[in-house]
């Protein structure tokens, strides 16, 4: 789009702006004639406006053309005036002959040269004798200054003015003597400056060995000698990057470089002031960082950690009292926070990360450059780029990871070896378990395990990371998991050795005894495991919270699953010793008349009390519930597999026998609990004394509570020597058409019932030819079943602690340090 295009466009859009701004609705249509005069008057102003302006500036350009039209005479009048010159210094006429003039000009200028050399030559035979007082009086004034190194340094600069002048000579001097002179003649020269180079060479040692100081000179308030050494400093730069750029151009052939004084240009030396009195401040630093190390970490590298706080001073220093003496260009605080930074961060990884610390060396590293680095952006405003690379050189997550890649290592070695000290004496079983002071017995096993897990996760925690301590929780979680596996797996072991034995001979004595202290150790770590959690949790984001309570949930869960089994194998040893008593139940003669019932109750009595004395109080109740179950099992498993019941003396039998186990089991409390639990026992002794007529009635009630069973229930009325077998099918048919009708299920909506886990049983023992083993294999499955539900319904009830009701609520006891013989 061309510009009058564009114009127009605007203008366009201009007009149309006006017209909506000015004539918005249809009265402002009356306006017209008035805001047609407003506007004439403004258009009027502006064509005054725009010729005047247009008359100035025709003015301003004809007075500029004439000013350069007077320049351009100017410059040719010039150019002529030199061309008559050069014509005068030619001298030659229209022959090509010299003048007289052209002659007597030539012999003028070979004269001033002479002249000027003569000059020159009285000039530096004067500068010559008079070098050697001169460089004497300045070595006075020099070691003047040396002998106090904090001092004024009241002839620095006077010595530098005198030097620098003295150098030029003697460079010019050189020069001019290596495009001339003989070789002799030069090394004369040179022997006969060299006392002036060794004092400008004591200069220089001076000047940087204050600027090597300059922290120290600051600090004794000698900021004007600081001053002095960067005027010089500045000074010599500035003098570098002349000569520098002289010898460029020349080189270069740049023009108008043939006018600069080639001899003072080629003949100075270039010095790099400034560099060697960084290098020397920097060299200053490392010196301060090694003596803090001799000092501190001689013989505990991590002792310099603790003793770092001069670094903070002296760079409070630097920017307070020395960046303002300093040119801006050198950004001098920026520059020793950057020196600092990098002496620093290689001492800590060439001499601390690079020897394989502990994790808790690890940690205080971690948490010295976090420190570090916040000191120095909020204390000391550094900008963050400042301190690039970090001080470990990207490290920090490594350093973290190996911190907490030791902590787990840490973890997998001790509890490697507590499970190996434990395992070897709970299978040994050389000496009796420890027990408390309330007759408990126990095991180090957990005591030992969550000291170790408590000090490593104070280790975690410390490193102010949530990620860290969670990780490191769900690895110790890991590890109790591994320990609760193989305690299983060696209660297994055990309990089968002693289960299959077929002399007493065989096994090592204690076993129950062992038995009950790991159960109580397991409830007991259960008890540990919640308070890690309840101290961890508080340390960590909701969003970590999570991860440790599902880890530690799982790590109780697993406690509580090995004190279960525990529990389920004290019940087992018990049936062990009863399998004689068990096979005679419903047989006769010796079921009826020798009270084989009352034989398995004494003997559960006797154990019971053993279990009472030195299990703890939550666990027995837990097994009183298993013992109950496996009694019941046993029994009812016996009733299905009996051929024959004689009446009325099986009831009889059957009425005593339940009125001895309520006896024995509500004697340890919870009766009502007991009496529900034995109420099956009663419904059995209901279809054991109906008669054909109400057998149907007493049927019902028992099928609503425990399912149809009617196998069973046939069984048993089959097996009365007083009902018909006409009798029992129609009974038998009456039952099954209900049934049906009801549509009730094997299985209650409430749950498996005691009687169908002891038709499982039965039906186990009948493919396997062992009655009480399938028992035994059944309860224990039963009851894992029932015990593995107890974290999940705790949790939901009142979180992981609420695990404890369950278990009748309080803590398990700690062990003691006597000792008693094992029982027998």
């Amino acid at each position: 789009m061309s510009l009058a295009a564009a114009a127009t466009a605007q203008a366009q859009a201009s007009t149309s702006n006006f017209v909506a701004e000015h004539l918005k609705s249809p009265d402002d249509l009356s306006k017209i004639v008035a805001l047609r005069k407003k506007l004439l008057k403004e258009q009027a102003t502006l064509d005054a406006k725009l010729k005047s302006g247009a008359k100035e500036q025709l003015e301003a350009t004809r007075e500029g053309l004439l000013k350069l039209q007077a320049t351009k005479k100017d410059m040719a009048g010039i150019r002529e005036a030199f061309a008559e010159i050069e014509a005068l210094a030619d001298g030659a006429d229209s022959r090509g002959a010299k003048t007289k003039g052209a002659e007597a000009f030539a012999i003028i200028t070979e004269v001033s040269q002479i002249h000027r050399n003569f000059v020159q030559t009285a000039t530096m035979l004067q500068k010559l004798s008079a070098l050697p007082g001169q460089v004497d009086e300045l070595s006075v004034w020099l070691e003047h200054d040396q002998e106090d190194a904090m001092g004024p340094a009241t002839y620095l600069l006077p010595l530098h003015f005198h030097l620098s002048k003295l150098e030029a000579f003697r460079n010019e001097t050189v020069q001019t003597a290596r495009r001339s002179a003989a070789a002799d003649v030069q090394n004369q020269i040179a022997d006969y400056f060299a006392p002036l180079d060794n004092l400008v060479k004591a200069f220089e040692e001076h000047l940087f060995a204050l600027g090597r100081n300059i922290m120290d000179l600051a600090r004794e308030g000698r900021t004007n000698v600081v001053v002095k050494v960067l005027k010089i400093v500045d000074k010599e730069s500035k003098e570098d990057e002349k000569a520098a750029a002289i010898r460029l151009a020349k080189k270069a052939n740049l023009e108008g470089a043939s006018r600069f004084r080639s001899v003072v240009a080629n003949a100075r030396v270039i010095k790099l002031y400034r560099p060697k009195v960084l290098g020397g401040m920097e060299r200053a630093a490392k010196e301060l960082f090694e003596e803090a190390w001799n000092r501190f970490a001689a013989e505990n590298p991590m002792g310099l950690l603790n003793n770092l706080d001069w670094i903070y001073k002296d760079l409070e220093l630097v920017k307070e009292e020395i960046a303002p003496l300093f040119p801006e260009d050198y950004n001098i605080f920026r520059w020793y926070v950057k020196a600092y930074h990098k002496i620093l961060g290689t001492m800590l990884k060439d001499r601390i990360l690079a020897t394989d610390p502990e994790a808790s060396s690890l940690l205080t590293l971690y948490q010295f450059t976090k420190e570090y680095e916040s000191t120095m952006k909020q204390e000391l405003g550094v900008d963050v780029d400042w301190l690039k690379p970090s001080l470990l050189g990207g490290k920090e997550q490594e350093i973290i990871d190996d911190y907490l890649s030791l902590i787990i290592k840490k973890i997998d070695e001790w509890s490697a070896n507590l499970m190996s000290d434990e395992v070897r004496a709970f299978v040994a079983r050389e000496n009796p378990p420890d027990e408390d002071t309330e007759g408990l017995y126990g095991m180090q096993g957990a005591v030992i395990l969550f000291q170790m897990v408590n000090q490593q996760m104070d280790l975690a925690a410390d490193s102010g990371q949530g990620s860290i301590l969670t990780r490191a929780i769900d690895h110790a979680c890991k590890a109790m998991a591994n320990c609760q596996a193989t305690w299983m797996r060696v209660l297994e072991s055990e309990f089968k050795k002693q289960y299959e034995a077929k002399n007493p001979d065989e096994i090592v004595g204690g076993l129950v005894e062992y038995v009950i202290a790991l159960a109580n150790d397991q409830l007991k770590s259960a008890d540990h495991a919640e308070a890690l959690q309840n101290r961890m949790e508080p340390l960590v984001s909701q969003k970590y919270k999570v991860q440790i309570r599902e880890a530690i949930d799982n790590a109780i869960n697993g406690f509580l699953d090995v004190s279960k089994r525990c529990t389920q194998v004290l019940v087992e040893l018990v049936f062990a010793d009863l399998r004689p008593a068990v096979k005679e139940l419903f047989q006769f003669p010796a079921w009826y008349a020798e009270g084989t019932t009352t034989l398995i109750t004494e003997t559960i009595r006797d154990y019971s009390q053993d279990y009472a004395s030195h299990l703890n109080p939550n666990l027995f109740e837990v097994l009183q519930d298993d013992m109950i179950e496996r009694f019941l099992l046993a029994y009812i498993g016996s009733l299905r597999k009996c051929s024959r019941l004689r009446m009325p003396g099986a009831a009889d039998r059957m009425r005593q026998d339940t009125e001895d186990v309520m006896t024995l089991f509500t004697g340890y409390g919870r009766e009502e609990e007991m009496k529900e639990k034995l109420e099956v026992l009663n419904q059995i002794i209901g279809l054991l004394t109906a008669s054909s007529t109400m057998a149907f009635l007493s049927y019902w009630s028992f099928a609503k509570a425990h399912g149809p069973q009617l196998a069973f229930v046939e069984h048993i009325w089959r097996q009365r020597d007083d009902l018909e077998r006409s009798d029992v099918a129609a009974i038998m048919e009456s039952c099954k058409r209900k049934v049906a009708a009801e549509g009730l299920t094997e299985i209650p909506e409430t749950g498996a019932t005691i009687v169908h886990r002891a038709m499982q049983a039965y039906s186990a023992s009948a493919s396997t030819g062992g009655a009480i083993g399938a028992a035994s294999s059944l309860f224990a499955n039963v009851v894992t079943k029932v015990g593995g539900s107890m974290m999940d319904t705790a949790t939901a009830a009142g979180g992981s602690g609420g695990w404890r009701g369950l278990l009748g609520g309080g803590g398990s006891s700690g062990s003691g340090a006597s000792r008693i013989p094992p029982s027998a």
